[in-house]
């Protein structure tokens, strides 16, 4: 083995080296902590080294852009080839690999499509629903037969396609089709599925048929099934041997159960809550520090603020970081009211807070990435930079079939992003000189590209909806402010801060009722679900901490019926001596 090659493996710990080492596939549970990303880094690092002359993809699958972005970035800071390296949602990677070389294959595809996001599905939706007396509530609108049957036709006269449908075409594409499962798996060397526990049926399946056409594709799952949140939105946590029938090759199991993150004190708490039991245990470096884990039921609502306040100010001047705070709730409507007023009592503080952004972020939209190379700096991340540029050429080229000359790659399309005037009070004005500069290089006009036009406009408006329903700041400065590294006191949701870490963690809002955020009367049959469900949220919650953990349950909310909420079960029914 290489000098090179020994450097990255020697970082790991004896089961974390094996799993990267392996020519096996493995399905390897990890704990809170235990390394999880820096496993699937250094193994695609491994592999990338250890056949440097093949052209063979080495995958990673995330179930958010963010963990994607987070592989890419560690292996970019490790020196690492990326030539042959991709990472990506499921969705990303369908379209990339199946849907854009192959639409023509799908009559559904062939004459042209367009991926709509959630703003454009939740318009139709709701304008459907209208129109048809429906009442409206869209969770469950589509489960409604006579909207789902009116969506569906529309989406087939406009030649559009919702996420769920990227899926379902893809899986009909690799079926129908075999040599397009051939093809694509052809080109792969290995697969890592990050969070498998919260991948939904048809992902399995997708990534089966490739599996099935090129058995020597080496793959991994990687997840923890005490984190199992998504449920809900169809995530399984396969066993072993459900995924071995359904793929056709042998897994190996494997377990992380060192926690580097936590202290003692924190994981034996959290683990309180584990719906199935590990041996998970501390070997961080500040494992038997004593920390703080404090529980109050008792408190108002109305005094809440305060405390938080000065639970901050106390931690800052103990020496712990702004960004090494983080404040959770179970949802996002109970954080704005907090964070806004924490902002206003401790007014030297930095909060990286649930803010209101013109551009929401749609992973791929082409206007919203061009937002996002617009208002990022120029010449950092440059390889990055270079892949969203990519991506956005190649959705005008295969989804709306703009001809892009060759002379226009990557590095001509940033130039032109880099050279836009900077408009210090107009950030989106800016963003739509330099859209027009594009438009204008490729010669895009409504009456050449009238579907590109159509899109881009509807973009603008719901951009413009936003600032004014929301009153979003739309400076040069506060446009980046929505791509800009986080930076301050941490304020997010429960699912939004999974995959992170903290030195202390704040909780608020927990409540029957809002934990999860269902009904807290429940029959009998919902009881022992919503149990599990409560247990794994309060598993990801409290497994964020490393040293410091302050959980409320305050008083003084009521539903609609004037009944008084009160605190979670599995926190209330706890025996724990709290300090």
């Amino acid at each position: 083995m290489s000098k090179e090659k020994k450097y990255y493996l020697d970082e790991l710990n004896l089961k974390q080296r094996e799993v990267c080492e392996s020519v096996e596939n493995y399905i390897l549970t990890a704990c809170p902590g235990s390394g999880k990303t820096r496993t699937i880094t250094y193994r695609i690092a491994h592999l990338q080294q250890k056949y440097e002359m093949s052209k063979l993809l080495n995958i990673a699958i995330t179930y958010t852009n963010r963990a994607a972005e987070e592989i890419e970035y560690r292996l970019y800071d490790m020196d690492v080839d990326m030539q042959n390296v991709w990472a990506g949602t499921i969705h990303q990677f369908c379209m990339q690999f199946i849907i854009r070389p192959y639409a023509m294959y799908s009559e559904r595809l062939k004459k042209g499509y367009r991926v709509i996001d959630e703003y454009e599905q939740l318009e139709y939706v709701n304008s459907i629903a209208s129109e048809l007396g429906v009442n409206y509530r869209f969770g469950n609108t589509l489960q409604n037969f006579r909207v789902k049957e009116e969506y569906d036709k529309l989406l087939q006269r406009k030649k559009e396609i919702d996420f769920d449908l990227i899926l379902l075409i893809s899986k009909e594409l690799i079926t129908k089709n075999r040599f397009i499962a051939q093809n694509v798996s052809s080109i792969i060397r290995s697969i890592h599925i990050d969070e498998f526990q919260d991948t939904n049926e048809l992902q399995y399946e997708i990534i089966a048929e490739l599996i099935k056409c090129n058995k020597l594709i080496n793959i991994l799952f990687v997840g923890d099934v005490n984190q199992a949140i998504y449920s809900g939105l169809g995530g399984v946590a396969k066993s072993c041997s459900e995924i071995s029938r359904m793929y056709g090759v042998d897994f190996k199991e494997a377990i992380l159960d060192d926690c580097y993150r936590s202290t003692t004190r924190i994981v034996d708490y959290y683990r309180n809550f584990e719906v199935y039991k590990t041996k998970a245990k501390s070997v961080s470096v500040n494992k038997d520090v004593y920390g703080v884990i404090r529980y109050n039921r008792m408190i108002n609502k109305d005094n809440l603020y305060t405390e938080i306040a000065q639970i901050i100010k106390e931690q800052i001047a103990n020496g712990i970081k702004e960004n090494e705070i983080c404040i959770i709730a179970p949802q996002w409507y109970q954080l704005y009211p907090v964070s806004n007023k924490l902002k206003e009592m401790l007014p030297t503080v930095k909060f990286d807070a649930p803010s209101m952004s013109p551009f929401k972020p749609k992973s791929m939209n082409p206007f919203y990435l061009i937002a996002k190379l617009l208002f990022t700096v120029a010449g950092t991340r440059v390889r990055l930079r270079k892949k969203l540029a990519s991506e956005i050429i190649n959705i005008f080229q295969d989804e709306y079939k703009v001809f892009i000359p060759t002379s226009f790659d990557v590095h001509r399309f940033l130039r032109i992003l880099n050279s836009v005037p900077i408009n210090e009070t107009n950030g989106v004005e800016m963003y739509k000189m330099a859209m027009c500069v594009i438009f204008r290089e490729l010669g895009i006009t409504i009456k050449t590209e009238k579907r590109l036009i159509e899109a881009y406009d509807s973009y603008i408006c719901e951009v413009t909806e936003r600032i004014t329903k929301n009153k979003i700041l739309f400076s040069y400065q506060a446009c980046c402010n929505c791509f800009k590294e986080r930076e301050g006191v941490v304020v997010n949701t429960i699912h939004g801060v999974k995959g992170e870490e903290y030195t202390t963690v704040i909780a608020f809002d927990l409540l029957n009722g809002h934990l999860p955020n269902w009904s807290y009367i429940v029959n009998d049959d919902q009881k022992s679900y919503r149990t599990i469900e409560t247990k794994k949220l309060l598993y990801v919650l409290c497994s964020r901490a490393k040293q410091n953990l302050y959980l409320f349950s305050e008083r003084g909310y009521k539903t609609k019926k004037g009944d008084e909420y009160t605190a979670t079960d599995e926190l209330n029914n706890l025996s724990y001596t709290y300090n």
